[in-house]
């Protein structure tokens, strides 16, 4: 189509019918701008405008694009050129168009390069090789600050204001924003202090929650979080974090008993074959019982020396010297006297997020605990440790809690007729503190379904007499899951 032709004849159609071009451009609901750049040859009408124009002026589509009036054998000749033309126009615009596409493809990927690069020059990759904390004023008090969460991993500060990572060259990136940009994984950060602890750079403490480590160097600790439960999470801190934490961290919860203490004498000590910062170690406990366990070399300890051990654990588990070594992490261990009158030999301490009131414990120094093997859905055997002293006295009633809709609610039992009867036998515990007894809810219950459930007992004080209608109950539970 001929642009300057087609808007030559629509000047000379409206002229000839006397109209001004915003006469035409009313009649068309456009501009008379845009009649005068079609009649200038500039641009032409949009297709959807071709019929009215026809119908103003009174011809065909075919004389409007051949720019002139036709007729008999011309009309029909310039249709068929019409065509043609017009199919060759709609090739050469989808030529046209796909060399637009085309660039513009490339254009987008050339910025992409252009941007790549740019960000890659501002966030380059770190090649650690250096790791340093500027600490917070000794006057503040010490906060634990969430940084950032990074690689579905959350990154916590204490007791400093910033940490650096710095590469040979001197060039250092503050931490959090290196880990933003994704300059290093953490897990390449971890990689860098396991080699400085090779070269003894850095001392590690492998906590037995899963496998967290703890690195030290100087005024700073860090640690890569790594539980049973699967926490991930990263601390970095002074020296005196991990000690200040109470063991809150790495998800874990503390309540008001944070630790326990056991003392045990050294009989012998050896480097362990397979790991030479870890010592083969044989003790004995304050009933003559011995043992041998694996302890970190980084704890000074002297073979004929008794020491008091310092636990934190947040499992349950059967008592004894090698199993508290495997499920409890050792925070500190100090000498302790020879004498074993003045050994300690607390219960084990649990510490469990109460938060709940997934446990009731009134009783001091008493825990209950199922005993490994024995649970089923219709009872288990459970063992009462008791370090209070001879101040309590069980019995053999107890009963089932269910927790349902986020508390816990009474589970329903059969003894809605009084049809079940408990014996009134007290029973206390042995020499050591354990009393064992089995339970069988069968009768009372039935088989349990899948659930959190609980078992709890009441006690009476021995040093607590009972009046003729109440004796004073001190409750005390186990929590456990049918699966």
């Amino acid at each position: 189509m001929d642009q300057e032709k087609i808007g030559k004849f629509i000047l000379k159609l409206r002229k000839d019918k006397k109209m001004t071009q915003q006469e035409l451009a009313d009649k068309l609901n456009v501009t008379d701008r845009a009649v005068s750049h079609w009649e200038n040859g500039r641009s032409i009408p949009d297709i959807s405008l071709f019929k009215p124009l026809c119908e103003i002026f009174d011809i065909t589509v075919n004389e409007l694009i051949s720019g002139e009036k036709l007729s008999g054998d011309k009309l029909i000749k310039q249709s068929d050129d019409n065509l043609i033309n017009t199919l060759n126009d709609n090739n050469k615009q989808k030529k046209n168009s796909k060399k637009i596409i085309i660039i513009l493809l490339i254009s987008v990927a050339l910025l992409l390069v252009v941007v790549i690069l740019g960000i890659n020059n501002r966030y380059p990759k770190i090649d650690l090789f250096n790791f340093t904390i500027e600490l917070s004023d000794s006057e503040k008090t010490y906060k634990l600050e969430k940084q950032l969460r990074v690689e579905k991993r959350d990154v916590y500060y204490y007791g400093l204001d910033f940490a650096i990572f710095c590469e040979k060259n001197e060039k250092c990136y503050e931490v959090k924003d290196a880990l933003k940009h994704n300059q290093i994984a953490l897990d390449e950060f971890q990689k860098f202090l396991e080699k400085q602890a090779e070269y003894e750079n850095y001392k590690i403490m492998r906590l037995y929650d899963g496998g967290t480590s703890i690195y030290s160097k100087g005024g700073m600790q860090i640690m890569f979080c790594n539980t049973i439960d699967g926490n991930k999470d990263v601390y970095i801190g002074n020296s005196s974090m991990v000690d200040n934490l109470h063991g809150e961290y790495c998800g874990h919860k503390r309540d008001k008993d944070e630790s326990y203490i056991r003392t045990y004498k050294v009989l012998s000590l050896k480097i362990n074959n397979k790991n030479k910062e870890y010592n083969d170690v044989l003790l004995e406990d304050i009933n003559g019982i011995t043992d041998e366990v694996i302890i970190n070399n980084s704890f000074n300890i002297v073979p004929g020396h008794a020491y008091y051990f310092s636990f934190l654990t947040f499992d349950k588990f059967e008592d004894s010297v090698l199993n508290i070594f495997n499920n409890s992490t050792l925070l500190e261990v100090k000498e302790a006297g020879v004498d074993k009158r003045d050994w300690i030999n607390e219960e084990i301490i649990v510490n469990e997020d109460l938060d709940n009131g997934s446990e009731l414990n009134e009783l001091e120094r008493v825990r209950m605990d199922i005993i490994d093997g024995t649970l089923t859905k219709t009872g288990a055997k459970i063992k009462i440790t008791d370090f209070s002293g001879n101040k309590y006295t069980y019995g053999s009633f107890y009963r089932l809690d269910i927790y349902k809709n986020g508390k816990w609610e009474e589970l329903e039992n059969n003894c809605s007729n009084n049809n079940c009867a408990w014996d009134l036998v007290a029973y206390g515990p042995d020499k050591y503190g354990h009393l064992i007894l089995t339970l069988n809810w069968k009768h009372l219950y039935g088989e349990l379904n899948n659930g959190r459930y609980r078992i709890v007992k009441y006690a009476l004080r021995n040093d607590e007499e009972c009046s003729e209608k109440k004796c004073n109950k001190y409750y005390f539970s186990v929590v456990f899951d049918i699966e």
